[in-house]
């Protein structure tokens, strides 16, 4: 959990400082006052939102061992009962839609700030560095995705011992710098922050916007749940983490009340330029190890929130949000390790495109932030209807938590409007352009069933009139996949209406999602052996799990189906999606819709066929 969990967060003290006493529009003169009172932020929010929030409460709301946006609205639709029911169900999944689509906003802008934040390290070693800060930062960006076909597995090993190695290197320079000034202890006692409220309360609140920087890695705790678990993230954060944050970032406010002892500050914010804390309170002998230290670190806190937006589409394509897309596994013993070319294209123009425009971390900072902390607002409501309906708490202890957790969230939510002119539009357009894609994909499949109907046809039917019309059966075996388990596929229906042929041994499969997480093998399988050659086999996946086809039935040859798994035939239906229909959506949606499923991957992406077996049969559909 320590190389895949914290990543994010664990390079946050490369700008947060660096942003709340340099932002020309948004930070603070630095001054004495204001160190104690930042540091005194930092410390109340690490607590409260962190420790308190996802460590302690958040991180129980699991569903089937799985953990994030998805799993605590699983757990909130398993408790719905009664009137009402559809309108909630109806609203939970806009807010699925919603938090998906602002952490697609917020996961462009991580590996931007992350990477350019550390190599502007290089200034601290010399100002000729600074005209190839920029070059350096996409150089390192274009590497990072197009590696990522690799995969991590190959890695991962290696993950881990680097952010021990950056975290207790964190710790240290941090210490080492506390030793010298250690009254800025002191900055734990929330007096300081109230103070700093007290004497410049609307500078203050808009500084907010700049403290969430060092919690914008929380919601990552819960959404890799699934991947560890609770007392692994809860050691690692309370052992190593916490700690080397604190002293880091207590270490760079001793270097800055250090400074304004001496006299070198009293400006006004927008002529003041500190250079980077971090990179300030390292020993000249360890400047270079710190820097490639550092770049490491980002890469692997990039790495942590693409493969999350892998997950993250995945579950959006196996939930009806988004289209098929081509996912790759990348690990042959740990199915969560995937690639999905067509995101990871996306993301890497993303960040490319937000390091072009803001070109500095302080005016990516004005970007970071928006989105993170609207998911982490929408985490608290639906926690508080998870503690009501699941864990059937009572309301008096339900009702102070969630309102410490509002008002925090609140807050730093308030202080990050601020920031839309500034750079914050920049995630939101990047949700914004989500939420039209994923609303619709939904509206156009909806409308594709209402106005093309498709004719179905009971399996029973259809075998019925096997012996009847004594078809020619040809060697071999076919493999004809349909959504429902009683229902004839299209795909034969349409083939031998045109050519009366069957194979000596037809296979009608479905494919049926479960809402749970991961199912065990012992359960992935249902094997039905029908009349004429026909053979029902059904099934069962994870929303967590890929449909693989050819895997199932080797599962399915395994317990005794006669099947040559080389020797298969697979027939897939493909819609060829036309916008003369006369569906209520504007046309320029229809276009939309009709060029997402132009781009979306075939079937045989989907159920990983071998391609060299499949036969695809077209079908044009009006919308």
């Amino acid at each position: 959990s320590l190389g895949i969990v914290f990543g994010d967060i664990g390079t946050s003290p490369l700008y947060t400082l660096k942003a709340c006493f340099n932002s020309s529009s948004l930070g603070v003169t630095p001054t004495m006052e204001s160190v104690f009172g930042v540091l005194s932020l930092i410390f109340w929010a690490l607590l409260l939102v962190l420790t308190l929030k996802y460590v302690t409460v958040v991180l129980r709301a699991q569903f089937q061992g799985e953990g994030g946006i998805f799993a605590m609205l699983s757990l909130i639709k398993g408790a719905e009962h009664g009137k009402g029911r559809a309108l909630r169900t109806g609203l939970i999944f806009m807010v699925a839609i919603c938090g998906a689509a602002l952490l697609y906003g917020d996961g462009v802008v991580t590996p931007s700030i992350s990477v350019l934040s550390a190599a502007e390290g290089l200034e601290s070693i010399s100002t000729r560095f600074e005209d190839y800060i920029v070059p350096i930062a996409l150089v390192v960006l274009v590497g990072l995705f197009l590696w990522q076909r690799i995969g991590t597995q190959k890695i991962a090993i290696i993950f881990s011992p680097i952010m021990i190695l950056w975290f207790v290197a964190m710790g240290v320079f941090g210490l080492m710098s506390i030793v010298k000034t250690p009254q800025i202890l002191e900055a734990v006692n929330p007096a300081y922050a109230i103070d700093l409220f007290q004497s410049q309360p609307g500078r203050a609140f808009i500084l907010l916007s700049l403290v969430v920087l060092c919690i914008t890695g929380g919601e990552a705790l819960y959404a890799d749940l699934g991947q560890f678990n609770r007392r692994s993230i809860t050691i690692a954060w309370c052992g190593i983490v916490w700690p080397s944050l604190l002293l880091n970032y207590f270490g760079q406010g001793a270097w800055l009340l250090g400074q304004t002892h001496a006299g070198k500050w009293g400006l006004p914010a927008p002529e003041t330029d500190i250079g980077n804390p971090f990179f300030q309170i390292i020993p000249d002998m360890f400047s270079w190890p710190m820097i490639g230290l550092a770049m490491l670190a980002a890469i692997i806190a990039s790495q942590a929130i693409i493969t999350g937006l892998f997950s993250l589409t995945r579950q959006a394509i196996q939930v009806g949000l988004l289209p098929f897309m081509r996912i790759v596994h990348t690990s042959g013993e740990k199915e969560g390790q995937i690639y999905l070319p067509a995101v990871n294209r996306a993301m890497g123009a993303g960040c490319i495109l937000a390091v072009l425009i803001f070109l500095t971390p302080e005016h990516l900072a004005a970007a970071y932030g928006v989105a993170v902390t609207t998911v982490m607002t929408t985490t608290t409501i639906l926690l508080a209807v998870v503690a009501r309906k699941v864990w059937k708490w009572p309301t008096f202890g339900i009702v102070p938590m969630i309102i410490v957790f509002l008002v925090v969230d609140l807050s730093f939510l308030g202080a990050n409007l601020f920031k839309i002119p500034d750079g914050g539009w920049f995630p939101l357009v990047i949700a914004g352009v989500m939420i039209l894609l994923m609303t619709t994909w939904r509206a156009g499949r909806a409308a594709l069933a209402k106005q093309n109907p498709e004719v179905v046809e009971p399996l029973a039917d259809f075998l019925s009139q096997v012996p009847v019309r004594k078809p020619t059966r040809v060697p071999g075996t076919g493999v004809f996949l349909t959504a429902l388990k009683d229902t004839t596929p299209s795909s034969l229906v349409s083939l031998y209406s045109r050519m009366p042929v069957l194979h000596e041994r037809v296979i009608i499969l479905s494919m049926v999602p479960s809402p749970v997480a991961r199912l065990p093998r012992s359960k992935q399988l249902e094997v039905e052996e029908l009349d004429h050659g026909f053979c029902h086999v059904e099934g069962h996946h994870g929303y967590l799990q890929i449909p693989n086809v050819p895997r199932l039935l080797q599962l399915a040859r395994n317990r005794g189906l006669d099947i040559e798994i080389d020797e298969l035939s697979y027939f897939t239906r493909r819609e060829i999606v036309m916008t003369g229909g006369s569906s209520s959506m504007w046309a320029w949606r229809k276009g939309l819709f009709a060029w997402m499923a132009r781009n979306a991957s075939s079937m045989t992406d989907v159920f990983e066929l071998p391609s060299g077996q499949v036969v695809e049969i077209g079908l044009r559909v009006d919308v």
